[in-house]
């Protein structure tokens, strides 16, 4: 499997909304981003702000512990896993990024 140009990628996939569009959709489907309704008080939206906050420090905790495993692992497989393990990283960053977008 050749290293795919993970810049490229991003280009590519951002220069076209309609898979930006898609990429959503199965994100909604598989309950990554929720569509509910906006705070209607004051007191709401600063719950919301907590939990967005608490859910973004347990997925950067989740995403630095998947991040240090994969990386633990690297010297201990192949060279061609080993690339397999960083462009997954790469597209997990990438579709983190997307999906705050």
């Amino acid at each position: 499997m050749a290293e795919a140009d993970i810049g490229k990628i991003v280009s590519l996939i951002m220069e076209n909304p309609d898979i930006v569009e898609k990429i959503k959709s199965i994100a909604k489907e598989n309950n990554v981003i929720s569509e509910e309704a906006p705070p209607q008080t004051k007191e709401d939206e600063k719950e919301a702000k907590e939990a967005v906050a608490a859910m973004a420090h347990e997925a950067d905790s989740m995403r630095s512990k998947r991040r240090e495993l994969l990386c633990a692992l690297r010297p201990y497989v192949s060279e061609k896993r080993s690339k397999a393990i960083d462009s997954m990283m790469n597209i997990a960053d990438i579709l983190d990024m997307m999906k705050w977008r």
